[in-house]
This record gives structure tokens, C-alpha cells and sequence, in this order.
């Protein structure tokens, strides 16, 4: 085990007054009368957690309970158990992975451990009752309160003025389905499963947030599941908790009141699939705060909220994070979220910037770009960006490089996949080509003898205004 390991361990220890990490073995001791040490073990790809103890004073079939005591269906733990005449040598180990290795498995092995053990303790001592009668004092040491109170024969056992404590029979409402399912400390998906339930294991359901449910096992054991995934037990209800007092001092109602679980979740149904490559998840739409989570490629996710490029999203285990909702992928003609900066239509992903910014540099191909007559993009030469108007007449001519930015920009904007940088060059090359016409406008104007004003009132139409418009909308495009 790295050192990286032990210290998380210690770290845990120290933060739980019941736990007290020790170096050598290395050991875990739980507190309570007495302390338990539990030894610590390492493997290739586990922890192993072990305690042995021997029980002495142990009755008849106290071998069968102990076995079952520390081999708990549903749960990690296992032991071994051997008999010999009234004494018992337990052994009990649990493994934890470390490839799931957190603070809530940790302690949720303790815990198991150390119940399992205290239980096996207690079964020892139950055949030595008769030894009671021996701490009663002799009748002849005092003969005049004798004869006044005759004192009753000793029987071997001291009968008790109430019935001995007798628990609620465990009743399961539900079963793990086939494939087994993997249970949570908390409901929250973000963290590690804290165990992994076996197929057919039957389950108790005590309560119910959304589509998480909390469960009990027969052992005692509680966790969280996905609850659309249990299957329930035909009529079955949840019992009441169970009663570890004595019955005289706890009654126990005659016909107890089921309890009722709150209805499931409606049905979950995803809009949206994390892109490739990913995307991380923020518990609430602020970039200053470090990432809660990584979501894989092709996670289905269900948009609940949107503000500005952020996106609420839900997943099928009840999870809920904020992403950047323009990086979503539709699902089918699903709609991405408003703001998200694209939306379908007819199977199409729509990028209205560059969309708008490709259809204005069509649009300003075919207006006037001088104020003389008749001069469109198609009667400027593109010459007249470097060389003034004694060149402006030279083909090839403005016009047909602008009516290609044009449509090459509006053809990204609904393509299903696409690149922002190269819309973005297709804007850089308008606003080039508006803002170096205006330069050559004034510069004309200039050797006319006019000024500035000249230039934009006179000489220069709307054609470079529209041009330079639809380039900054395609500058302005983000990718997907």
C-alpha cells in the first residue's frame, strides 16, 4: 500500500472519534468495551480488513449462528467458524478494492466488522446462567429474617418479570434484480458505490427521494439505490423498525400499520448525449469553482434549466449538475437549449450567427459598394484593396470572393458538425475586405481633394457596412 493510502486512511481515522488509525500492523482500533483492532492487509487490488476472537461459554447451534453472522448475504464480509466443544475460533475478513477505495467504503467496512464481531461475542456466556445461583448469599447467615420471610428455593434460572426481547420479523418489499445493482452511502452519484448488491438479495424500502430509494437488508445493513430498478415483492410491505428493548418496557402494537413508500419518479426521458471527448459538470453555473465531475462521451442527459450557455441537466440516476449547454448534442430533432447558441430544425443544427453573418455578406455582394451608378461587388475589382482605382477596373472582381464567404459561412452554419475557427476566418476575411475598401474609399477621396466625412457620405455605400456587420457575427461564433 503507497504511503498516499495510508495517510488518506489516517486522515479518515482522525476525523471519526470512534476510529484510531495504528501505524504498526497497520491496524484500525474501534472504540467501545473493549477497544477493536482491526488488522489491515494489503494485496495487488485490495485491502483486507481482518479479526480473529474466540468465544467461550457458548450453547448448543451457536456454531450455525456464528457462521451466519459474519457471511451476511448482500454484503462484502465473509468469515470462518470452528467449534470445539463449547468454544468457538471466528474469523472474519472484508475486502475493500482500492480502486473504489473512499471514505464511505472505509467506514462502511469498519462498521460491518465490528457489528459482526460484537454479535459473535455476545453469543458466548449464554450456557454458563445456571452459575447465578452461586452469588446468592446462605439462608443460616441470617436465621431471624428467615424466619420471618421464608426465602423460596434457587431455581438454576432467575425468571425475569417480563417476556425477553424479541425483535420485528424483517419483512423485504423489494429484491435486486437480476445482474446484480450497486448501492450508495448517499444519494449522490458522484460518488463512489459503496457496495455492490447481488441479484435476488431482498430489500426492505424505508424511503424514497425521487428516483433514489433508501433500503435495509436483513443484516441491518442500509444504503441507496436506483429505485425504478428494484423489483418488488408481490403484496409485500415495509415492516416497522425493529425493537431491541424488552417487550414489557417497549409494547409492540397488535396490527402494526404498513408503511407506505412515496410514489416513484415520472419517467425520465433525455434530450441530449455528452459530445466526444466528454464534458465536465459544475454543481452550480459558476467557471470560478472547480468542476464536480467529468461526464463521459455519450451519457444521455435530460436540459431541466437554462441560463445564458449554461444548462441544468439530469441524468438517469437522478444526478443533476450545470454544463455548457452549447456543447450538448441533440438527440434526434430533440432541441438543444435556448441561448445554447444553435438549435435544430428538420434534422438541421442551425448557427444562427454565422447563419446571419453569411447571408449579409450574399446580401452585400450584390448592393452598391460606391456611390456611382451602377458598382456592386461584380463591377469593383478586388485589385482596388491594394492598388486604389487605377486598378479597381482589373478583374478577378470583389464581388465573387464576398459571395463565396457568404455562402461557404451560411453551408457551416448547418452542417452537423462543424469547426468555429474556420467560420471565424471566413468573418476575419469580410472584415478585412470592408474595412481596407473604406481605407482606399478615403484615400481616393483624399487625392480628389475631399476629407474623411467625404469618404463615408459621398463616396462610400452600404454595401461595406452590411459586409462588415455579417463578418463580426461570424468573429463572434463559438464552437459547439
Amino acid at each position: 500500500m503507497s504511503d498516499e493510502v495510508l495517510s488518506r486512511i489516517a486522515a479518515w481515522c482522525a476525523a471519526d472519534p470512534k476510529l484510531t488509525f495504528l501505524e504498526e500492523g497497520p491496524a484500525v482500533e474501534v472504540a467501545g468495551a473493549p477497544p477493536l483492532r482491526l488488522q489491515m492487509s494489503v494485496g495487488e487490488e485490495e485491502i483486507l480488513l481482518s479479526h480473529h476472537l474466540e468465544v467461550a461459554g457458548v450453547g448448543e447451534g451457536a456454531e450455525s449462528e456464528a457462521r451466519e453472522l459474519v457471511n451476511k448475504r448482500g454484503s462484502l464480509m465473509r468469515g470462518t467458524v470452528q467449534g470445539a466443544g463449547d468454544r468457538l475460533g471466528v474469523s472474519v475478513e472484508y475486502p475493500i478494492y482500492l480502486d473504489g477505495l473512499n471514505r464511505q467504503n472505509f467506514l462502511l467496512a469498519t462498521q460491518e466488522v465490528a457489528g459482526a464481531v460484537d454479535a459473535v461475542g455476545a453469543l458466548g456466556g449464554r450456557a454458563a446462567a445456571p452459575a447465578v445461583s452461586a452469588v446468592v448469599p446462605e439462608v443460616t447467615t441470617a436465621p431471624a429474617v428467615a424466619a420471618a420471610t421464608p426465602v423460596a428455593p434457587v431455581a438454576d434460572t432467575i425468571e425475569m418479570p417480563y417476556a425477553p426481547a424479541q425483535p420485528v420479523v424483517f419483512t423485504p418489499t423489494h429484491e435486486v434484480p437480476a445482474g446484480g445493482m450497486s448501492a450508495w452511502a448517499r444519494p449522490d452519484p458522484s460518488l463512489q458505490p459503496a457496495a455492490r448488491l447481488e441479484a435476488r438479495v431482498q430489500l426492505r424500502v424505508d424511503e424514497t427521494r425521487g428516483a433514489w430509494a433508501r433500503v435495509t437488508g436483513s443484516n441491518g445493513w442500509t444504503g441507496w439505490v436506483d429505485a425504478r430498478r428494484l423489483a418488488p415483492l408481490g403484496g409485500a410491505v415495509a415492516a416497522p423498525a425493529v425493537i431491541t428493548g424488552p417487550v414489557a418496557a417497549v409494547p409492540v402494537a397488535a396490527a402494526p400499520s404498513p408503511v407506505v413508500t412515496a410514489p416513484m419518479a415520472a419517467i425520465w426521458q433525455a434530450t441530449n448525449q455528452v459530445p466526444a471527448g466528454g464534458l465536465p459538470a459544475w454543481a452550480t453555473p459558476d467557471p470560478a469553482q472547480a468542476p464536480v465531475a467529468q461526464l463521459a462521451e455519450r451519457v444521455q442527459l435530460r436540459v431541466e434549466e437554462v441560463r445564458g450557455a449554461w444548462a441544468r441537466v439530469s441524468a438517469e440516476n437522478g444526478w443533476s449538475g450545470w454544463v455548457d449547454g452549447r456543447r450538448l448534442a441533440a438527440l434526434g430533432a430533440a432541441a438543444a437549449p435556448a441561448g445554447a447558441g444553435a438549435f435544430s430544425l428538420a434534422g438541421l443544427k442551425i448557427r444562427p450567427l454565422p447563419l446571419i453573418g453569411g447571408i449579409a455578406l450574399i446580401v452585400a455582394t450584390f448592393l452598391n459598394w460606391l456611390q456611382l451608378g451602377s458598382s456592386n461587388g461584380f463591377d469593383v475589382g478586388l485589385p482596388f484593396l491594394w492598388g486604389g482605382w487605377e486598378h479597381g477596373g482589373d478583374n478577378p472582381k470583389l464581388g465573387i470572393f464576398t459571395l463565396i464567404i457568404g455562402i461557404a459561412a451560411v453551408l457551416l452554419a448547418v452542417l452537423p458538425r462543424t469547426s468555429a475557427p474556420a467560420i471565424r476566418i471566413l468573418g476575419l476575411l469580410a472584415v478585412v475586405i470592408a474595412v481596407v475598401f473604406a481605407v482606399q474609399v478615403m484615400l481616393w477621396a483624399s487625392d480628389w481633394g475631399g476629407g474623411a466625412g467625404d469618404a463615408f457620405t459621398d463616396g462610400m455605400s452600404f454595401a461595406p457596412y452590411v459586409a462588415l456587420g455579417g463578418g463580426i457575427l461570424m468573429l463572434l461564433t463559438r464552437r459547439d
